[in-house]
């Protein structure tokens, strides 16, 4: 044999390990979906009620000012927590670290 089939053999038996063990894996992945069907999602998600809290306050014409901005507050202050901490460097600016250089 040549090195040009010895490298076509090698090249044959790798994609064959290589696509085997992936056909593994999504066996796996499916026979554990059936045995583990998905919760069913509940009716009212957490992140919903403040959403729906905003509308019932803003629909409402009998209550105070104090009540509306509690409620406005409260949403912003779950949506912050929400994003986490994605971008909070970016918000800082510069380190301590960062020179300028003239």
């Amino acid at each position: 044999m040549d090195n040009i089939q010895t490298g076509l053999i090698v090249s044959a038996v790798g994609l064959l390990v290589t696509f085997t063990a992936l056909g593994v894996f999504i066996g796996v992945i499916v026979i554990l979906q059936k045995l583990f069907p998905p919760k069913p999602e509940a009716e009212e998600s957490e992140e919903e009620q403040p959403v729906a809290a905003i509308a019932e306050a803003s629909s409402e014409t009998n209550e105070s000012d104090e009540t509306l901005v509690a409620v406005l507050a409260a949403a912003a202050y779950l949506r912050s927590r929400r994003s986490g901490q994605l971008g909070s460097s970016l918000m800082a600016g510069p380190g301590p670290y960062r020179t300028s250089r003239n």
